[in-house]
């Protein structure tokens, strides 16, 4: 008793890190065609108008104690960064998010700036380019496979064994241009496929 009380005492005293990453495949849905990054509210209509009924409103704190589950795909709580997944866009600014990844329930808002809803390619291109990529766990054993073209029916130029670090240099539709540093310390370069035909993606990008 007094063993699982010490342990019970030093879980709650541990640093809650509740930030959000997707780590396997089917936590991004598939018919996700970028990110919205969000600010301090978020406000979510049925449709995209402003008079449209208000479905959701949250007052994001950044705390990880008090942040909403289900809604971001990325959330890094230290750098006040977080991004949700957007499956269609409107007109005069509208985006549509998908605001709770377990229901796949969805509402509009409203962007800010252009810079707010960033399309997949604007996303990897910004922090992929910085971060690097990093391939998802169940992502399919033909993803290790380099390619010397964006094409799967190209040579094979190379295969990652345990990429210490992917670098994306440009996106060619469903694939990346890439050097990799293996484990075993040797350069490699060639595409990769971040994304399968069917919208699934296999490597995000590593987003600190």
């Amino acid at each position: 008793m007094k063993k699982f009380i010490l342990m019970l005492i030093m879980m709650l005293l541990l640093p809650v890190f509740a930030d959000t990453f997707p780590y396997y495949t089917n936590a991004i849905p598939k018919d996700a065609i970028g990110v919205y990054q969000t600010g301090d509210t978020l406000t979510i209509f049925s449709h995209p108008e402003a008079n449209s009924n208000v479905l959701r409103k949250f007052d994001l704190s950044y705390n990880p104690e008090t942040m909403p589950d289900g809604l971001f795909g990325v959330l890094i709580n230290e750098r006040k960064l977080g991004f949700i997944y957007v499956s269609d866009i409107g007109d005069d600014g509208w985006v549509e998010i998908i605001y709770d990844k377990k229901t796949g329930a969805k509402g509009w808002v409203m962007t800010e700036d252009r810079f707010q809803f960033m399309p997949w390619l604007n996303f990897y291109n910004m922090y992929g380019r910085k971060y690097g990529l990093k391939i998802l766990k169940d992502a399919p054993d033909s993803v290790d496979i380099l390619h010397s073209k964006s094409d799967d029916l190209s040579q094979s130029v190379a295969k990652i064994n345990y990429a210490k670090s992917i670098k994306l240099t440009k996106i060619s539709g469903n694939w990346a241009l890439v050097s990799v540093f293996d484990l075993d310390k040797t350069p490699k370069m060639g595409f990769i496929r971040w994304r399968g035909d069917d919208g699934k993606i296999y490597i995000f990008p590593n987003v600190k």
